[in-house]
C-alpha cells in the first residue's frame, strides 16, 4: 500500500535534514529508487549535500532531480524524442502564429509589427501554460465577460491556440514539458519501487501540482515537505 507523508515546518526547522537522513538510511539498506525532487536552482547544492550524507553509494540507489530533469528521464525511458525550441525558435513560432491570425485579432492586432510584443506574448503564454490554462478555458471566460476585457481574453485564446498549433508541427515549447510529464507518468516505471521526496519548494505551479497529483494517482510512495507552521 502506498504511503504519503506530509512534513511541515518553518524554514530551518530541519525538514531537509530529516529527508536526507531517511534517504541515507534507505541507501544503507540498499533500497533502490530513492529520489529527491528539488527546485532547479537548488539541485546542484542539494546533490552535493546528499552525496556527503549518503556517500559514494548514492549513485546506485538514489538521485536528485528537478521537475524538468524528471521529465527528461521519463522521456528517455519511454523512448520519446523531444526537441525543445530555444528562445529564437519560440519567437519565430509566435510570429508565425500571429501571421496566421491576421485580421482576426482586436486588442492585439498590431502585435506582429512590434517586436517587443512578441517577447511579452511569449512570457504570457509561458505563464498560462505554467498555470495549466488552456485556450478553450480562456475562450469560455471571454464569452462570459464581453466588452474590451472579453476582446482581450479572446485574442489571447486565439494566440495561445495558434501558437500551440505551430509548435505541434515541429519542436516543442519547453513550457509544455511538465504537462507532457503528467500525461506520461502512467506509462513509466517511476514510482514502482523506492520513494520520492519533494523538498525545497516555497510553492508549486499548477503544472507541478498536477505532476504531484499524477504521482499520487499512480500510488507512488511519497514524502512532501511544506514550509509552513501547519495546515
Amino acid at each position: 500500500m502506498a504511503t504519503f507523508t506530509l512534513i511541515t515546518g518553518r524554514a530551518g526547522s530541519g525538514k531537509t535534514a530529516m529527508v536526507m537522513g531517511e534517504i541515507a538510511r534507505a541507501v544503507e539498506r540498499r533500497e533502490k529508487g530513492q529520489l529527491l525532487l528539488i527546485p532547479e536552482q537548488y539541485s546542484h547544492e542539494a546533490e552535493k549535500e546528499l552525496c556527503r550524507v549518503c556517500g559514494d553509494s548514492l549513485s546506485l540507489y538514489g538521485e536528485v532531480l528537478s521537475f524538468s530533469r524528471l521529465a527528461a528521464c521519463v522521456e528517455e525511458e519511454l523512448g520519446i524524442r523531444c526537441c525543445l525550441l530555444d528562445r529564437g525558435g519560440r519567437l519565430l513560432a509566435m510570429k508565425t502564429a500571429l501571421h496566421a491570425l491576421e485580421g482576426r485579432l482586436k486588442a492585439y492586432s498590431a502585435a506582429c509589427r512590434r517586436p517587443e510584443m512578441l517577447s511579452a506574448l511569449l512570457e504570457l503564454v509561458a505563464e498560462l501554460k505554467s498555470d495549466a490554462i488552456s485556450a478553450e478555458a480562456l475562450s469560455a471566460v471571454a464569452a462570459q465577460e464581453g466588452g474590451p476585457l472579453g476582446d482581450k481574453l479572446s485574442d489571447i485564446s486565439l494566440i495561445l491556440g495558434a501558437y500551440d498549433s505551430v509548435t505541434a508541427r515541429g519542436s516543442a515549447d519547453p513550457a509544455d514539458r511538465l504537462s507532457r510529464l503528467r500525461d506520461n507518468l502512467s506509462r513509466s516505471s517511476l514510482g514502482r519501487g523506492g520513494h520520492i521526496y519533494i523538498d525545497g519548494f516555497s510553492g508549486f505551479t499548477m503544472q507541478e501540482t498536477q505532476v504531484i497529483g499524477a504521482l499520487m494517482d499512480k500510488g507512488v510512495d511519497m514524502t512532501l515537505c511544506l514550509t509552513c507552521d501547519g495546515l
